[in-house]
């Protein structure tokens, strides 16, 4: 059988391409956030997904968390941004590649979620590199996993753009229910508010992350299907929220936030929120 790769497609835009540099890169965000120590168990993360000039720090301080970890499956779920499909898309391929080198996918893992699941069905939908652009919010978070983890950790790279409580609600039950604790995490990929204004954003964002943190899955789906709420990741984020709650998650976590023009310096024009939030069990006061 030929190995099928997904190749990485947004090298030298939202990342560095060169492995150096993507290091270096790397290296410098984790060596600015400020530590945070998690007595518990995680169960998963919810991680913003724009260029690394923008949300990269603050991507970088929920990955921090995973270091010494013995984390060996990350289930990865990733909006659709272009690609508008039903269901949720299991990538069929064998390995996702970045500049670091090329990760395995947990085809045993996926063949238990695809029978957990009815929702999720193996595709390329959301995963495709060619012939259209490609699907960045999945892919910009594997230099970070491969980062802080070992060279012997799987991925479950899921695609979606279904956001309905029925679609969603099915995807986050099968997961509760091929989760292994202490060995398996759960990333929601997802930036918060667009749009042009950097006040609206502010107040926004302030919102969102008061709906994620209330731990009301099926509230949550309602206000951000409905506006109430701003995140293209109301998917994953629903999901991740729905499993965590079944597997015992009790504690949910701002680890930092920020946005476009914080980061920028410019106030004024298109403005795009970005927050990473910790879902755990067990954790000691």
């Amino acid at each position: 059988m030929e190995t099928k790769i997904r190749n990485s497609a947004w090298e030298n835009q939202f990342y560095p391409g060169r492995v150096e540099a993507l290091d270096a890169l790397l290296e410098r965000f984790f060596s600015s956030v400020e530590k945070i120590t998690i007595d518990g168990e995680i169960i998963g993360l919810v991680v913003p997904h724009a260029g690394y000039e923008y949300s990269g720090q603050t991507a970088a301080a929920a990955y921090s968390l995973l270091k010494g970890r013995p984390f060996n499956s990350i289930i990865i779920l990733a909006p659709s941004h272009t690609d508008l499909f039903s269901g949720v898309s299991l990538y069929y391929g064998d390995y996702y590649e970045t500049p670091f080198g090329p990760i395995p996918v947990s085809h045993s893992l996926g063949e238990k979620l695809v029978k957990a699941s009815k929702v999720v069905r193996y595709s390329d939908e959301g995963h495709r590199t060619d012939g259209r652009r490609a699907e960045h919010s999945l892919e910009v978070q594997l230099p970070f996993l491969q980062k802080v983890l070992s060279e012997n950790f799987e991925i479950l790279p899921l695609v979606f753009h279904d956001y309905s409580w029925d679609n969603c609600s099915s995807l986050g039950n099968g997961l509760a229910d091929i989760f292994i604790p202490g060995e398996t995490l759960i990333v929601a990929s997802s930036d918060l508010y667009h749009g042009e204004s950097y006040e609206q954003c502010v107040f926004s964002d302030d919102e969102t992350i008061k709906g994620i943190i209330e731990f009301d899955a099926e509230m949550f789906n309602r206000q951000a299907n409905s506006g109430m709420y701003m995140a293209c990741g109301t998917g994953p984020i629903t999901a991740l929220m729905i499993a965590a709650q079944k597997l015992g998650a009790k504690d949910i976590q701002l680890i930092h936030r920020t946005n476009s023009a914080d980061v920028t310096g410019r106030k004024g024009g298109w403005t795009v929120g970005y927050a990473s939030l910790l879902f755990a069990k067990n954790v000691k006061e």
